[in-house]
């Protein structure tokens, strides 16, 4: 089962693979918190600098945050484009990425994914364990963990009841993602109980790029309906 956490009201909200201004701005306005781009180029929801600034700019104008998504980039390299863009949460999502752990900008917050069979179990290292792999035991933790698919973005859910979230190994608690849809994601959060829900297919339009402006909404609206008191 999921660890139970001292937590806010209910489960902050983190729109994934945003692609334009526009969405992150609609996302923002309605109350999200942390705005996704995928910053990694071979993603099919890849965005380029010039684009990363302008979601950045737009999530800021709206009161969220924008969050960088990187696979397998070093540190120095996560580093540099998040600060070039005004990103001041990265998210590592390969085991290249999740390597650069110990060495990024002190400054970014850090999402550090858990990629998890369908049963909720962790296939990826937790922190400590790659820090101990790395020989650097008791280093850096990430912000919060992020429990997803094997596969990001593909919109496989992850057995909620059984969920299987590593103790003590980030500052700020776990974030919960894969196969979220706004029929699906206050059962989720209720049943499972993260600090955060995250959604990127699970809102999108027929092009599987832009957001769907009406399942945004629902997601949100669903979510914020969610109270652990």
């Amino acid at each position: 089962m999921a660890e139970a956490q001292p937590l806010r009201k209910g489960p902050m909200v983190k729109i994934c693979g945003i692609t334009n201004p526009e969405d992150a701005q609609h996302a923002a306005s309605l109350g999200a918190d942390l705005l996704g781009m995928i910053m990694w180029p071979k993603a099919k929801r890849a965005v380029s600098a010039e684009t990363a600034r302008s979601i950045a700019a737009a999530a800021r104008a709206a009161g969220a945050r924008a969050v960088g998504v990187f696979v397998d980039e070093d540190a120095a390299t996560i580093s540099a484009r998040c600060r070039e863009a005004h990103i001041t949460v990265a998210q590592l999502h390969g085991d290249g990425a999740r390597s650069a752990l110990p060495d990024l900008d002190p400054s970014l917050e850090v999402v550090y994914v858990l990629q998890c069979a369908p049963d909720g179990t962790p296939r990826t290292p937790p922190p400590s364990q790659l820090l101990e792999g790395l020989g650097r035991a008791g280093g850096r933790r990430p912000d919060w963990l992020l429990l997803d698919g094997v596969q990001g973005g593909s919109g496989q859910a992850l057995d909620w009841r059984r969920l299987t979230v590593p103790a003590g190994e980030a500052v700020r608690g776990w974030l919960l993602a894969g196969g979220l849809q706004p029929g699906n994601v206050a059962e989720a959060a209720q049943l499972a109980r993260p600090a955060g829900v995250d959604v990127s297919s699970g809102v999108c339009g027929p092009d599987g790029l832009k957001k769907d402006p009406a399942k945004v909404s629902a997601f949100i609206q669903a979510a914020r309906g969610v109270s652990y008191q």
